[in-house]
């Protein structure tokens, strides 16, 4: 397998997220503390399927991110296997693919790639697309941040999203998790509208939201690609969707906290941001 013996170094430390951990951990301590009130707000009584997550620099959408990870964290059981599915902005490699290597670096350590389950889902190797690309790398100094229980890793690059890769995806890993019976945390990684009025931004957002909510994976579909509405990573959401389907067709989507880039650097062109927790089942 290529780069099946090597690491992936940070290809974005020092421009999405700081190239110390210690300055990492400033920003997540800072905004952990800011959102306490908005996390504590929030209550489900059922299991985490996973969540959409932004990629942004930390120093824009730590605010959003962190309650995903902090519901996660109270919540408390900990996944063999954390799946963060993600855009291709960068257009490189094939419509769908894993990179191949067997560790991803951060500046706060290494992480080790899920190498059964990567191999057991038969998706092609392409280092080319991931190599530059920080949709699914921003996420990992999160996991090291708020996770301190063991547990493995592994990227899927989305570069075709259309309905039927994120469905034809979704059975994959729901296949090959119940196989393997892998504790799975999905993370679809993904910013939502792009360099508008943060007016515009919301009003857009909330077309593609109600779709979410509604359990609409095609609907996504439709509204993001019909309406042009700039959702990176809706290949991933859609994928998330259809795989929280296949546990519990009556799951519930949480809407955690939204904002946008202008909270931290005003702009009347900013980029949003949404995170959502996906939860099924009851305990």
């Amino acid at each position: 397998m290529e780069n099946s013996s090597s690491t992936r170094p940070p290809a974005v430390s020092g421009m999405f997220y700081p190239d110390s951990g210690h300055r990492i951990r400033e920003i997540l301590n800072d905004a952990l503390e800011r959102e306490k009130p908005g996390i504590d707000a929030i209550r489900f009584d059922g299991h985490i399927a996973g969540g959409v997550v932004p990629h942004a620099g930390l120093a824009y959408c730590a605010p959003q991110a962190v309650h995903f990870f902090e519901q996660h964290r109270r919540w408390g059981r900990p996944p063999d296997t954390v799946l963060i599915v993600h855009p291709n902005h960068g257009g490189q490699g094939p419509g769908l693919s894993v990179d191949g290597h067997r560790h991803w670096e951060t500046p706060m350590g290494s992480l080790a790639v899920d190498i059964p389950f990567m191999e057991s889902l038969g998706l092609p190797v392409s280092p080319r697309a991931q190599e530059s690309e920080h949709s699914a790398e921003v996420i990992l100094p999160y996991l090291q941040y708020f996770f301190s229980f063991n547990y493995r890793i592994l990227a899927v690059n989305i570069r075709d999203q259309d309905a039927a890769t994120a469905i034809d995806l979704a059975n994959k890993i729901h296949r090959v998790s119940k196989h393997m019976n892998r504790k799975l945390l999905f993370i679809a990684s993904s910013d939502f509208s792009h360099f508008l009025s943060p007016e515009r931004a919301m009003e857009r957002d909330s077309l593609v939201l109600q779709k979410i909510l509604s359990r609409d994976t095609k609907g996504v579909h439709k509204v993001v690609t019909g309406e042009q509405i700039t959702v990176c990573g809706y290949g991933p959401i859609m994928a998330l969707m259809e795989y929280t389907r296949l546990l519990d067709p009556g799951y519930r989507v949480h809407v955690l906290r939204r904002g946008h880039s202008g909270e931290a650097s005003p702009s009347d062109r900013v980029v949003s941001y949404v995170s959502l927790l996906f939860e099924f089942g009851s305990d």
